[in-house]
Formats: structure tokens, C-alpha cells, sequence
């Protein structure tokens, strides 16, 4: 059986009081989707989220955030594929903490870029209406990963 890896980011800053996580759109329309970084071979989940979170994110360096060496939740579960075969999935979720005003300054900046309370995740969708990822959402909600009154 195929077996995937996958690593979820939850990028998280607290600004007054309130812990919020950071997601991003590919484009202006797309659905809003947390760093999801697909773990190379020889890779650590922790170095493929580092990775994938510098890039995506188009950030500078390396420096300014901090991955989190334990995650908060491994799972696995064999999901069927549209040819009715089966895929083997390992999904971490891993706390990413920003914490130089550097990198927070040029996230904010990205129009792309935008924090999300745990709330709006776990519905799925922000007050106005703009989705958010349900694949993730999903996992999240599955797994309990987030409460809404985080």
C-alpha cells in the first residue's frame, strides 16, 4: 500500500491576549490553506516543515520562527482513492511560534498572508465567508487538534 507523509504547520502569534494561526492563499480567490509540507526522503518532520514554511511563506531566512521538535499529534488512517485502491497517510501536526518582529512585520505584510482565530478554523469559514482548506479542517475537527475557544 502507498504511503504518504504529511506535515500540517500551525503557525501561531498571540497579539492582544488572543493566540491566532497564520494562513495563506495561493491566489486572491483561492481557499485559505495552512503550510502542508510533503516530507522528503531522509527528512525529519520537523526539517520538512522548517522547509516548507521559509518557502512557502517566502520568507528571508530560517531565523525568526521556531518549529516545535515534538508534534502535537501523529495519526494515520488508509484513505480510498477515486480507483477504489487505498492510500496509507501519516499526518503531524507541529507548532511553528513566530517570535521576531522581523518575520512578523513581513507576514503581515503579504496580502496573502492572514491570522485566522481557532474559532473560524474549526467552522471552516470566516464570518464573511471566505473557505478555509477542508481538508484540513477536517483533520483538525477529526482529531480534535484545535478547540474553537482556543
Amino acid at each position: 500500500m502507498e504511503k504518504t507523509f504529511k506535515s500540517v504547520a500551525l503557525i501561531q502569534h498571540a497579539s492582544a491576549g488572543q493566540k491566532k494561526m497564520l494562513l495563506r492563499q495561493k491566489t486572491p480567490a483561492a481557499a485559505w490553506q495552512f503550510v502542508v509540507a510533503d516530507r522528503l526522503e531522509g527528512e525529519s518532520f520537523r526539517e520538512s516543515v522548517s522547509r516548507e514554511v521559509a518557502w512557502e511563506l517566502r520568507l528571508k531566512s530560517r531565523s525568526g520562527f521556531l518549529v516545535s521538535s515534538m508534534a502535537q499529534l501523529s495519526v494515520e488512517y488508509a484513505e480510498t482513492l477515486c480507483d477504489a485502491s487505498e492510500r496509507l497517510v501519516s499526518v503531524t501536526f507541529v507548532n511553528v511560534h513566530i517570535y521576531r518582529e522581523e518575520v512578523l512585520q513581513e507576514l503581515n505584510e503579504d496580502p496573502l498572508n492572514r491570522w485566522f482565530s481557532a474559532a473560524e478554523i474549526c467552522h471552516g469559514q470566516t464570518p464573511s465567508g471566505a473557505v478555509i482548506d477542508p481538508q484540513v479542517v477536517d483533520w483538525i475537527n477529526r482529531w480534535e487538534v484545535i478547540q474553537p475557544w482556543q
